[in-house]
């Protein structure tokens, strides 16, 4: 069998402190984590790509949402995988309990971003939101979600804002949990630095205004040198 791993060349550098809390099942991801992208679209299993690879993190692209207007969340933005299906969830098992591996799951991506389906754009209220982040964390039990904002969603102010809200409300619903939770954002950019479509007039991607997720983590993400690689 051949396992595809998508790698973005990715660098996560740690901007501020863990959540607050302790873990209920798994640990915080360390400080310095190699994730490289796992495509959802594939068949491939988890425990078999890190076997291969040598790599025993991995960053699940992508979660999305079923249309333009919906705030139901899918892998690949596929009816046949929504998250209450469980995909994964015995193969994370396997990839914690054998190799000591997790995942992180990441929302949008570019197609998600340019399309309207990335859940901040197309979910128009902020508790949706917010549940459907604390359902990937409780039902995957992970400690850190990824926002990969790309392509439209840069300039989007009001899903910009819904979605960092929404962030806030996962983060304090977390503390409350006792459970650890990490946030990291994966901005594009280039050789020359990250465009200035990052931000949306003088106010970030990631920042709203009295409601601002803290940043845990921000990664580089350059489309234009990701590759594709096949392990046998």
């Amino acid at each position: 069998m051949k396992a595809r791993l998508g790698l973005a060349l990715a660098f996560a550098t740690a901007l501020t402190g863990f959540a607050a809390g302790s873990a209920t099942a798994t640990t915080v991801l360390p400080a310095h984590v190699y994730a490289p992208y796992f495509e959802t679209w594939t068949t491939d299993s988890l425990a078999t790509t890190a076997q291969q690879s040598g790599a025993k993190y991995f960053t699940l692209a992508f979660l999305e949402t079923l249309s333009k207007t919906s705030c139901t969340l899918a892998w690949n933005g596929s009816r046949n995988d929504p998250v209450s299906n469980g995909r994964y969830l015995s193969d994370i098992a396997s990839l914690r309990s054998t190799l000591g591996g997790d995942v992180i799951p990441s929302f949008g991506g570019w197609s998600a971003d340019q399309g309207g389906t990335e859940i901040g754009d197309s979910c128009k209220n902020v508790a949706s939101i917010a549940a459907a982040y604390e359902d990937v964390i409780t039902n995957y039990d992970v400690t850190r979600l990824d926002m990969d904002v790309e392509s439209r969603s840069l300039n989007r102010s009001e899903g910009i804002d819904r979605r960092n809200k929404a962030l806030k409300l996962a983060q304090d619903w977390a503390a409350a949990h006792g459970r650890q939770f990490q946030v990291s954002y994966t901005l594009p950019t280039s050789a020359s630095g990250r465009p200035s479509t990052t931000t949306t007039g003088s106010r970030p991607t990631w920042a709203a205004p009295r409601s601002a997720p803290r940043r845990d983590c921000m990664l580089s993400c350059t489309r234009c040198i990701r590759v594709r690689r096949t392990h046998s």
